[in-house]
């Protein structure tokens, strides 16, 4: 795929695979989003599955509470949940319902 994307799509086809994986650890919506975007996979599913946690901890349209199970998930794994410094107490309401 070139780099000639619809960014609303991307957005709509990333959130959609990263909600079924944090609700129903089903890999098959990300694996057809990574084939669809061209990107690559690691070969620890640990890795990926981190990694993907972590991206719903960034975006911004994703509800509070795929937020906090992503983050559940990803402490479980022995990650954590944040990407860079943690968020301080009294952060973001999915954040304070970790504690």
């Amino acid at each position: 795929m070139g780099f000639n994307m619809n960014a609303e799509q991307f957005v709509k086809d990333r959130n959609a695979a990263f909600t079924a994986f944090v609700l129903n650890d089903d890999w098959g919506p990300v694996k057809e989003y990574c084939t669809n975007y061209g990107i690559s996979m690691p070969d620890n599913p640990d890795v990926m599955a981190a990694g993907i946690y972590k991206a719903v901890q960034a975006c911004t349209d994703m509800p509070d509470d795929v937020k906090v199970k992503a983050a559940m998930k990803c402490m479980k794994l022995g990650f954590s949940p944040f990407i860079g410094r943690p968020v301080i107490a009294g952060g973001t309401a999915w954040a304070r319902q970790l504690h």
